[in-house]
């Protein structure tokens, strides 16, 4: 699923059933990766990019079925087939949300602390909490009402002992009581790369506590 909503919002690689209807026709299929944008199906039906479809799904035993329409961005033997949700009901979009970011933290079984950023912004300024980072942006943990499109001016400390990182930012999406999903827009090419850093070091703990997990 290679397209450009995948840089706005989180995903994570889940197996559930999904039913799609096509037409008058209905079909089953398992999808691999849930975004907040999209799903990537396994499916034995040949479905042609740019068709238009519905689906219906249930991410997690507990939380309600969610229909949604979507259209077929993206076919690969490695993803399958890629779409794109086109229109569902927000508090739908708040459920998937909500599951990404929740099963984002199991996966990462609590290795890192979370850090502190400062944000500001045209209406105020606040303390967050995140561990979820990238060279692209930051998930700020807070209860704070941040309007989605608002400009961020972000400070905050890696573990790595350098300055702090200043940053630009731009809300993309939020999560209802868990936070805001930010977008950078300004950062230098060195912190940049101090963040690639981070990541790279958290994915190399993220593994060796899986290694040592007896089968």
């Amino acid at each position: 699923m290679r397209h450009a909503c995948l840089r706005r919002y989180p995903r994570v690689e889940h197996d559930f059933p999904v039913e799609y209807i096509v037409g008058s026709q209905k079909f089953k299929a398992r999808a691999t990766t849930l975004g907040g944008c999209g799903l990537c199906l396994r499916t034995s039906h040949d479905i042609p990019l740019g068709e238009t479809l519905t689906v219906v799904f249930r991410p997690g035993k507990q939380l309600p079925k969610i229909e949604a329409r979507a259209i077929v961005r993206s076919r690969s033997d490695k993803d399958g087939v890629g779409i794109e949700f086109t229109s569902m009901r927000p508090e739908d979009h708040q459920v998937i949300l909500r599951f990404i970011h929740t099963k984002m933290e199991e996966k990462r079984k609590d290795l890192r602390a979370p850090f502190v950023a400062q944000v500001a912004y045209q209406g105020g300024s606040f303390l967050g909490l995140s561990k979820n980072i990238s060279a692209g942006g930051i998930f700020i943990e807070t209860r704070e009402s941040v309007p989605i499109g608002s400009k961020l001016e972000l400070r905050f400390h890696l573990d790595d002992g350098d300055p702090i990182v200043v940053a630009l930012g731009e809300v993309i999406y939020i999560v209802n009581k868990m936070g805001l999903g930010v977008r950078f827009v300004d950062l230098s090419k060195e912190n940049e790369d101090r963040i690639d850093a981070y990541v790279a070091k958290g994915i190399v703990e993220l593994a060796k506590a899986a290694s040592a997990v007896p089968a």
